[in-house]
């Protein structure tokens, strides 16, 4: 053991890789009042359409087979109009509304022991939200991008877990986060002046599949 050790340690411990990934979220917004005063016909559970994902992170070997992973991650979210902010106009959209996202993460990565080229790993962190802003696509009118989260607060923390396999310079990965606490949250109450405007939040779980092409590679027998 400890001859292997020895030569892993004279190899390069850090890995850095581009990532593009397809995700989709699920949401709940809450009312934080009693159920009588929540407005009527307001919708509480949705689902984005379909998110894009682009990523790059860096990797580092503590040990063999455990490494400290960072990312910085940038996503265009397709979204129900209207849904989120509750901004109701009598334009009519042609396509759904895109969110904008950026989130960086730090989380530890453990690679199962395998003879095989193909290398299984769990990934688990931590993850910082970052609403960036939004476009609406209303029919004769500019496709605007609107900057900011209308009153919400724009930074969300998260966890995440993930699954996948590497092999060579290329891996594939199945993640899952959630948003902690009472997160994406407006204090309309506050921020009106008005204690008949009832606060509300957004609390996000999200799952995503990702593919990794290493731009620069560790040594194998970190693996």
């Amino acid at each position: 053991m400890e001859p292997i050790l020895t030569f892993a340690q004279k190899q390069k411990k850090w890995n850095v890789g581009i990532s593009a990934g397809y995700g989709k979220d699920f949401f709940y917004k809450k009312y934080h009042v009693q159920k009588s005063m929540i407005p009527p016909g307001a919708i509480t559970h949705f689902h984005s359409f379909g998110s894009l994902k682009s990523a790059i992170s860096v990797e580092r070997f503590l040990k063999p087979r455990l490494s400290i992973r960072a990312q910085a991650e940038y996503s265009v979210v397709e979204m129900p109009n209207y849904i989120v902010f509750e901004i109701w106009t009598l334009d009519y959209d042609e396509k759904n509304q895109r969110d904008h996202w950026s989130a960086f993460s730090v989380g530890v990565r453990k690679y199962f022991k395998s003879e095989s080229p193909f290398k299984i790993f769990a990934d688990l962190g931590a993850q910082g939200d970052y609403f960036l802003g939004y476009r609406r696509f209303p029919v004769g009118h500019e496709h605007k991008f609107y900057w900011g989260a209308e009153d919400y607060a724009r930074f969300v923390p998260s966890v995440y877990a993930g699954l996948g396999v590497r092999w060579k310079r290329f891996t594939l990965a199945a993640d899952y986060q959630a948003n902690v606490a009472r997160t994406f949250l407006m204090d309309m109450p506050k921020i009106y002046n008005n204690p008949d405007f009832p606060k509300r939040s957004v609390t996000r779980q999200g799952i995503s599949l990702k593919a990794t092409f290493l731009l620069s590679k560790a040594g194998e027998k970190w693996y």
